[in-house]
C-alpha cells in the first residue's frame, strides 16, 4: 500500500471510530439524520473517508440508508433485538459446544483469566463512559475466550458481528435495569459450566444470560413513547 492509500485508510478508520462512538454513547441518537457536512465537521476531514466510514457502519447495522434522504442512525427495534438474540444464542451456543469438545488447557486458562479481569471491573462503579468502555472491553474478551477453541474462523467472525450488533442494546440495558442483577455471578456460572465441559448446561446459561438483557431492553422500548417509530 502506498503512502497516499495508507493515509486515506487511516482517515477512514478515524472517521469510523468517531462516528461509531457518537452512536454508541447516544450523542447521535436512534433515527438521527447524518448529513455529510455535519459528519465532516465532527470528524474534521473531507467527505471521502466519512463516506467510507458510513459504508462500514451500514454493514454493521448501526447506520441505514433512506432512499433520497441520505443516511440516518438505525432505529432501535424490539423485533430486531429478538431476532439477533435468538440467532446469537444458536450461533454462540454451537461455538461453545465445539470449544468444549476441542479446547485445551491454554483455552481453559484464558477463560479463567478473562473472567477474573472482568470481575475486577464492575459495570456499576462510578467513572462515566470511560468506565463502561473498560467493562465492555473486558466483557468482550471473556465471551471471545469461551468460543476461542471452536476451530472455525467463519463461526468466530459471525459471533463477533452479532456481538457488535447488540452493542447499542447492551449499553441501553445499563441505563434501564430496574432490578438488582448480579452479572458477574452469571458469568461465573457460565464459565464453570464450560470448564466442566457441560455443553447442555453452558448453552442453557448462555441463553438465559442473553435473554435477561434482551428482556430488559425490549420492555423499555415497548414503554418508551418518546422513541421514533421504526
Amino acid at each position: 500500500m502506498n503512502t497516499a492509500a495508507s493515509s486515506k485508510s487511516s482517515l477512514s478508520e478515524q472517521a469510523w471510530s468517531i462516528i461509531r462512538t457518537a452512536i454508541l454513547n447516544g450523542a447521535l441518537g436512534p433515527g438521527a439524520a447524518l448529513p455529510f457536512q455535519m459528519l465532516q465537521n465532527m470528524c474534521g476531514m473531507s467527505v471521502s473517508p466519512v463516506r467510507e466510514a458510513l459504508t462500514r457502519l451500514v454493514d454493521a447495522g448501526l447506520v441505514e440508508v433512506e432512499h433520497n434522504r441520505g443516511y440516518r442512525v438505525t432505529l432501535l427495534s424490539s423485533a430486531e433485538l429478538h431476532d439477533i438474540t435468538m440467532f446469537r444464542i444458536k450461533v454462540e451456543g454451537w461455538a461453545i459446544e465445539k470449544s468444549i469438545e476441542l479446547g485445551d488447557a491454554e483455552w481453559e486458562v484464558n477463560i479463567v483469566s478473562t473472567l477474573h479481569r472482568l470481575g475486577l471491573t464492575p459495570r456499576d462503579t462510578p467513572g462515566g463512559e470511560g468506565q463502561f468502555d473498560l467493562w465492555e472491553s473486558r466483557h468482550l474478551e471473556f465471551h471471545r475466550a469461551l468460543t476461542a477453541a471452536c476451530n472455525s474462523p467463519l463461526l468466530l467472525q459471525t459471533c463477533a458481528q452479532l456481538y457488535d450488533k447488540t452493542d447499542r442494546y447492551r449499553r441501553l440495558s445499563q441505563t434501564v435495569e430496574n432490578t438488582p442483577r448480579d452479572a458477574h455471578a452469571e458469568h461465573k456460572d457460565l464459565a464453570k459450566a464450560v470448564l466442566d465441559r457441560n455443553a447442555p448446561e453452558a448453552k442453557k446459561l448462555l441463553a438465559g444470560h442473553y435473554q435477561r438483557t434482551a428482556g430488559l431492553v425490549a420492555g423499555y422500548l415497548a414503554n418508551d413513547t418518546t422513541a421514533p417509530a421504526a
